[in-house]
């Protein structure tokens, strides 16, 4: 009788592992599900016995459960079948997701005084095609003989690009930044971004914050973010001013770290949190 009993305990566990189902809040590069040949979208559900098809091999999908958390979906971990597809269940290619709890950066971006201290180090997250920045007035003028400029390499050259100034505020426009010689360049395919402060006059050149710049696509982080909130209230995980702060967790999770208060008043502007 024991045997018996451990028996179906045993395959009501495996029953519940098979039945256990993902949602997903992120897609980078092209994932699809082998069984419809449908495209993995944000929103979407998968369950552990789904078989994908990874369209490159360095596709990769965030996904939430209630019991896991925040997992990710790799491609790397995914099989080559005989046709060069490359196949596997969703249980197979299944991670923990590394938390990047040291990655938020400080500084109030209306007064800047430390660019370090404000981009950090490493990838940081621009939400749209540009970041309006201020710097302090009395540490950073700007006139004719002083300006900010923005270095970066590709494959072929150096870019030095003179940032775009509207009033007091410094504008890191996407456009502005990578066009070169009438061609938009990929920021992803550049070196990291050297700011720099140059004193035309003295010629003085100070580094002033080197980091990795990465533009997200403001509708598309929308709805991740608001699938993020919807499971985390559908499922009661969290109450609901907690949400905000596992928002940003998100985004430095799967996106890079970014400035905290700017992206709150970011959420607050988007409707994505209350403002109570």
């Amino acid at each position: 009788m024991k045997f018996i009993s451990a028996v179906i305990i045993w395959v009501l566990c495996a029953v519940a592992v098979q039945a256990q189902t993902y949602y997903v809040v992120h897609v980078k590069g092209n994932i699809e599900t082998k069984s419809n040949n449908e495209a993995l979208k944000v929103g979407a559900k998968v369950s552990a016995d789904d078989e994908l098809r990874f369209i490159t091999q360095d596709a990769t999908a965030v996904v939430m459960s209630r019991e896991k958390g925040r997992m990710i979906l790799n491609g790397k971990k995914s099989t080559k079948s005989a046709d060069g597809e490359f196949l596997s269940f969703v249980k197979d290619v299944l991670l923990p997701m590394e938390s990047n709890l040291k990655m938020s950066t400080r500084g109030d971006y209306r007064n800047i005084q430390d660019f370090k201290g404000f981009f950090g180090e490493g990838k940081y997250v621009i939400i749209g095609e540009e970041l309006v920045l201020t710097p302090n007035k009395t540490k950073f003028p700007v006139d004719d003989k002083k300006s900010f400029i923005y270095r970066y390499e590709t494959d072929s050259r150096p870019v030095n690009k003179k940032v775009h100034i509207e009033g007091d505020n410094l504008v890191l426009n996407k456009t502005r930044l990578y066009k070169t010689h009438g061609v938009m360049v990929d920021p992803e395919n550049t070196e990291p971004v050297d700011l720099i402060y140059f004193d035309m006059e003295t010629k003085d050149m100070q580094s002033l914050a080197k980091f990795k710049p990465v533009f997200v696509d403001e509708e598309t982080l929308i709805m991740e973010l608001q699938s993020v909130a919807s499971f985390i209230r559908s499922n009661g995980i969290l109450p609901e001013d907690k949400i905000p702060g596992e928002l940003y967790q998100f985004v430095l999770d799967v996106h890079g770290q970014t400035n905290k208060g700017l992206f709150e008043e970011w959420l607050l502007s988007k409707d994505l949190i209350s403002k109570n």
